[in-house]
């Protein structure tokens, strides 16, 4: 290789590497091709936890991701033709050195043609325009339970599959519109973690956007569940911690807060979560409403709410309501939608809010007036009100993955 082409060689390199070591929670693969007369030579880096292995001609020797590609520039002078393909979550990076010089060339992940095959699926409703598509995530929806192995789609995880892409459809506009240079997604409550994958797989794969998802549960079986599933995937700037929400301090710099049907009071826990790290987006899909309903005091209602089916639903208006007007209170801007049919699940609402960062003194007096009215206290009520611990509420980031 003359000196020109090592020359140019080097900076192609110097950007490709900057871009590996930058987006390190993105690695998939490395490999390496040399060429000597008819004789080829390969080397692979692969990732173990946190270090890096390279296999070459018979060993194996641990090296940082700079490293190797510093071990490719050398390799390469050496031989008659060389080719780098550096491969991270959804993008493929390939370097090609031989006797009409050097050249870079990057493109999108294909995916395996077992993979593709799943989007023939006639269970599919081919007039809709999916966004997790199924050819494209098909590792993805492996992984959480929606495809067989063979790639075709569950009869019984069919709506499962609608209501994680309709979320993500009704959500995806919060977070395209948003200019940070990282979103930290905080999934609270996060169970099984569907939500949690599937907005990694779209925010890194589909936006192309940096980011890292934190699940928080406090059972650690799923947890541990969760911890294993990402292994699985590659998808290592995902974190998973058991906590109690009633206690968990958040980081300091997130950007959207999720929840998906958290039982019992973890909803409320979920949104006190948001407001005490000033998220910048909320989006939950609330579930059990039981607390208030031996709260909430309306005597000149009582003839309506004598029978106990009317008085739980309307117990389920109420409380939503008043988790909407308590987001509107701290400053943000809020919509309710149905994200899905109620024939799928009678807990069909998502509440969206962005914060404003202005006070909203017209909601708040709102808000106290009705709990007075009511007589209601309720777990965000007085997670909210609750004094922040000793010290900084914040964990840093240094805490974290």
């Amino acid at each position: 290789m003359q000196k020109g082409e090592q020359k140019k060689l080097g900076l192609l390199l110097a950007g490709v590497r900057a871009r590996a070591v930058q987006n390190q929670a993105y690695f998939v693969s490395m490999e390496f091709l040399f060429r000597s007369g008819g004789k080829k030579f390969r080397a692979v880096l692969e990732r173990a936890d946190d270090a890096y292995r390279l296999a070459f001609q018979g060993s194996v020797r641990q090296m940082g991701l700079a490293e190797a590609f510093e071990f490719f520039e050398r390799q390469a002078a050496l031989y008659e033709g060389s080719v780098l393909t550096y491969t991270e979550r959804g993008m493929t990076t390939t370097v090609t050195v031989d006797q009409k010089g050097v050249k870079l060339q990057q493109s999108e992940q294909k995916q395996p043609p077992a993979a593709r095959q799943a989007a023939a699926n006639p269970l599919l409703d081919s007039g809709r325009q999916y966004w997790i598509q199924v050819d494209k995530a098909a590792p993805l929806l492996r992984e959480i339970g929606i495809l067989t192995a063979e790639g075709k789609l569950k009869n019984d995880m069919i709506r499962k599959y609608n209501q994680i892409d309709h979320y993500v459809e009704l959500v995806a506009p919060m977070l395209e519109a948003d200019t940070g240079e990282e979103i930290l997604l905080l999934d609270c409550a996060c169970g099984k973690s569907y939500l949690s994958f599937v907005m990694n797989y779209y925010l890194r794969e589909v936006m192309r956007r940096k980011c890292r998802i934190l699940g928080i549960d406090i059972n650690p079986h799923v947890v541990e569940e969760s911890r294993a599933m990402a292994k699985r995937l590659g998808y290592h700037n995902m974190e998973f911690l058991c906590a109690d929400l009633r206690t968990y301090q958040p980081p300091r710099h997130v950007t959207a807060v999720i929840s998906l049907h958290a039982c019992d009071t973890a909803t409320d826990l979920a949104l006190a979560a948001a407001i005490r790290a000033r998220a910048k987006y909320i989006a939950c899909v609330p579930c059990c409403h039981k607390e208030l309903l031996d709260q909430f005091q309306l005597p000149a209602l009582s003839a309506l709410t004598r029978h106990g089916v009317f008085q739980a639903r309307f117990n389920d208006v109420l409380t939503d309501s008043l988790r909407a007007l308590k987001l509107e209170a701290e400053g943000y801007r809020v919509s309710v939608v149905e994200y899905i049919s109620p024939l799928d699940s009678p807990k069909n609402l998502l509440i969206r809010a962005v914060r404003t960062g202005r006070p909203n003194p017209r909601a708040r007096g709102e808000y106290e007036a009705v709990t007075r009215l009511l007589g209601t206290n309720s777990a965000l009520d007085r997670q909210c009100a609750a004094p922040l611990p000793d010290g900084d509420y914040f964990v840093t980031d240094a805490d974290l993955f």
